[in-house]
């Protein structure tokens, strides 16, 4: 295995280099005032979807446009809306944006999630239809910790709703501070449990893994 991912490796480096510089990115374009917040590089597997929550810094501000970069056209990437019109920072969007991706073709990818937020003095949420009362239900709350996983580690984290919410989903991604290899994923195995509304999960990074390694783990909540 560490051959392969050895091979995978050098073969992407110089698709990498052969691409020259990344493409430039809108999440910012038009606002006056924004902080662009790059994510990392969130596996996409051939079957299924991969979920990544981004966050304004320390959660302050409201997300006012948002991107992505691919390693291929056939990696397509949306993001969850709020109910509301118009469609608006602060109406459609709050504090984060989480992505979504798949492959269209079935074949593992990679995707980079970006933000641009525009600052605020408060944390509160800068969103008026969470508060709204409306034939569906108010947005459910996203929450998220990422951690490093390292070459040849097991790491076990426990996370929950707060504010007396109960879990409704919960998700957990791969990503990497740099476009590597999809096939640099397959080094990192996550089991996911949930038990009295808390999510367990077990992370074990093989050793064939050449580089640190980035694990989310999120949940939704609603009251």
């Amino acid at each position: 295995m560490k051959a392969a991912l050895a091979f995978a490796l050098v073969a992407a480096l110089a698709v990498l280099a052969a691409g020259g510089a990344p493409a430039a990115t809108t999440e910012c374009a038009g606002i006056p005032t924004c902080i662009d917040v790059p994510g990392p590089w969130v596996a996409v597997p051939a079957t299924g979807e991969a979920s990544f929550l981004l966050d304004c810094p320390q959660r302050r501000g409201v997300v006012g446009g948002v991107d992505a970069l691919a390693s291929s056209r056939d990696v397509h990437v949306t993001f969850e809306g709020l109910l509301g019109g118009p469609v608006a920072p602060g109406r459609t969007t709050t504090r984060y944006a989480f992505f979504r991706a798949v492959s269209g073709k079935h074949r593992a990818g990679l995707f980079e999630p970006r933000i641009g937020c525009i600052p605020s003095s408060s944390g509160q949420r800068a969103t008026t239809s969470a508060r709204a009362v409306t034939p569906a239900g108010v947005p459910t709350d996203l929450a998220a910790t990422t951690v490093p996983v390292k070459p040849g580690s097991v790491r076990r984290l426990t996370i929950g709703c707060a504010n007396n919410e109960h879990l409704v989903a919960s998700w957990n991604a791969t990503a990497f501070a740099d476009p590597v290899p999809p096939v640099f994923a397959e080094a990192v195995q996550v089991a996911r449990t949930v038990r009295n509304g808390q999510v367990a999960v077990t992370i074990t990074a093989s050793e064939a893994l050449p580089k640190a390694a980035l694990v989310q783990v999120g949940v939704r909540c609603a009251k």
